[in-house]
């Protein structure tokens, strides 16, 4: 009961004012509905067949009213109804289009906040969550809510509807329609359990979607890996299992609302051959015919009613699994908005690090690290894996937040500036190159997608990809595959670098961004970040020291300390720790080293 509560607030909510509206439609067409069937009577008794209201005050108004419409003559009532049941027709069915209309569009906004409020969360959070569970909740749960919303709307609107048509029928044949209305929650009551069963299906849904999704998500991605292991069979047992859990699930789902549905079906017709045998004597002839009505119109809603209750049982969950991501991403939101503009910075600059410490998952992953990146200048970043090159970068970024110290950019500090304006001014060129299935200028504009075509061009210049680009078949409108596979290592990651410049940045982070490119692509690369040097400030962080050589100063890391730092000439006459990772890289990364 609390979940349909909380769903009722939503619709409230979400609809606001509308749903006054809304309300006001349901009941006129409650009105036209009730006032057919009763006109339907009055045409019974012009053509002979005589039939009785109900007493009191309301049978006799309702008799007074019908006596009036009789002055219409036969002809003038059956125009009469006709339009009235195209009034009633036209308006139930705008009803149902703005009823669907409301839960679409209740469906896309509650996917948008999810959606904005996973892109603001924190980073650590994000990626503490499989992509498959939030995808899941994004787009199915998101779905399955939807139908939630509209069951919502249309239990209300079929509840009214049908205390407006009880009304109607008190008035005319009030003893069949108590009958009616008793048996109705007889058999309520007899199919009570399995509305906790529906329940129960509907909330082991949510996760085996999510599971699904997952494992879809890990499966596609990872396929090079599945068919160079011969691991297809396996990949394919994985699936096979979770959707034959969630065909049983799913088939409980569907059937619960279809068995419901045929008991009552089955129970309304022992029910109305009951009335005729035992009240046969009391029916008028045109109360015979209306007691059919009374079936054809008002059972089969309590039908659907009772049918409908164990969908919206079944899809109700989605509330509570969505709700529950949501509140933990805005929990988890970054520390400050990320208002349009950027940081002003004239030149020259520094970015500093100063006695910064991160900490994650209760583990010290930085400590007292102590840097300075010129602007305009090039620092290096090395050591062995695991030694908190890449949480530095994240660092930077903003990505995660520091246990101690503080990350300032001129006279701007990261923990008190918009984190947007911040990223605003710095470029992050990561050691994978994401790229997307679309175009190239699509895939160059992401962080700029007001750019002017001559902005594009130059920033592809300046990360040497503008010879490559123009010589594809479509140039900057040529589509690349998922993850750029059309193109080489060295031309991903100029793509890349040229994403990068297109924002101008004050300074740019080279993440591990050479590790995977050959001896030609790396030197072309380096060239284009000796030019640019000039410019801005580059923060490289490499495993290949032929990366870092030329720059100005090199930091070595190791568990998370700074053990030694300063030009490559200086470091290397040490013979300390940049000499022994020299020295580890061969002879054939040395021969590659002299020749920068």
């Amino acid at each position: 009961m609390e979940l349909h509560l909380k769903l009722f607030r939503e619709i409230i909510g979400f609809l606001r004012g509308k749903f006054s509206a809304m309300l006001i439609l349901m009941v006129i067409v409650g009105l036209t509905e009730g006032l057919s069937i009763t006109l339907l009577l009055l045409l019974l008794s012009h053509i002979g067949i005589s039939y009785t209201t109900g007493q009191g005050f309301v049978g006799a108004a309702l008799s007074r009213g019908l006596t009036t419409i009789s002055a219409l003559g036969t002809f003038g009532i059956l125009v009469f109804l006709i339009a009235v049941a195209i009034v009633q027709t036209v308006l139930y069915l705008s009803l149902q289009w703005w009823m669907v209309r409301a839960a679409r569009g209740y469906q896309r906004q509650r996917q948008l906040r999810l959606f904005s409020a996973l892109m603001h969360a924190q980073w650590e959070f994000v990626i503490g969550r499989k992509v498959g569970e939030l995808t899941s909740t994004i787009v199915s749960e998101s779905e399955r809510l939807a139908q939630a919303f509209h069951v919502g709307l249309y239990l209300i609107s079929t509840s009214l509807i049908t205390f407006i048509y009880f009304i109607f029928a008190l008035m005319i044949a009030w003893p069949i329609t108590l009958t009616l209305l008793g048996c109705a929650l007889l058999m309520t009551f007899a199919v009570f359990r399995f509305y906790r069963q529906s329940s129960e299906v509907g909330k082991s849904i949510a996760p085996l979607n999510a599971e699904l999704q997952s494992i879809l998500g890990e499966q596609i991605s990872g396929i090079k890996i599945v068919k160079a292991t011969t691991s297809e069979d396996g990949a394919t047992a994985q699936v096979e299992r979770i959707t034959g859990r969630l065909e049983r699930v799913n088939t409980l789902a569907t059937v619960l609302p279809v068995v419901v549905r045929g008991l009552f079906e089955f129970l309304a017709f022992i029910l109305l051959a009951a009335i005729f045998v035992f009240g046969e004597s009391g029916f008028a002839p045109g109360n015979v015919i209306v007691v059919f009505a009374l079936f054809v119109r008002l059972f089969p809603r309590i039908t659907t009613l009772q049918g409908y209750l164990h969908m919206l049982n079944s899809c109700l969950h989605s509330l509570d699994a969505i709700n529950a991501l949501q509140t933990a991403a805005e929990t988890h939101a970054e520390w400050m908005s990320c208002p349009s503009g950027r940081l002003s910075i004239p030149l020259p600059a520094r970015l500093e690090l100063r006695d910064l410490n991160v900490r994650l998952a209760g583990r010290e992953v930085l400590n007292g690290i102590n840097l300075t990146v010129p602007v305009p200048g090039m620092i290096g970043i090395v050591g062995g894996s695991g030694a908190g090159k890449s949480t530095l970068v994240h660092a930077v970024l903003g990505l995660v937040r520091p246990s101690a110290g503080k990350v300032t950019l001129s006279k701007h500090d990261l923990a008190s500036v918009s984190i947007g304006a911040w990223r605003r001014v710095i470029g992050y060129v990561p050691q994978e190159t994401i790229l997307f299935h679309a175009s190239i200028r699509e895939n160059l504009t992401i962080a700029k997608p007001n750019a002017t075509f001559a902005e594009i061009r130059l920033a592809a210049k300046r990360a040497h990809a503008q010879d490559f680009i123009e010589a594809l078949p479509l140039g900057y409108d040529t589509i690349i595959a998922d993850q750029g596979v059309k193109l080489s290592g060295g031309q991903r990651q100029r793509l890349g670098i040229a994403r990068a410049l297109l924002t101008n940045p004050i300074v740019l982070l080279m993440d591990e961004a050479m590790s995977a490119l050959d001896a030609n692509s790396e030197a072309e690369v380096l060239r284009t970040l000796e030019e640019l040097r000039r410019d801005m400030g580059i923060l490289i962080v490499a495993h290949r020291l032929a990366a870092v050589r030329a720059a100005d100063t090199i930091y070595v890391i190791e568990a998370g300390h700074v053990v030694e730092c300063g030009p490559w000439n200086e470091l290397m006459a040490r013979r300390a720790r940049l000499y022994e990772l020299a020295e580890a890289q061969s002879l054939a990364e040395d021969r590659r080293v002299a020749a920068f």
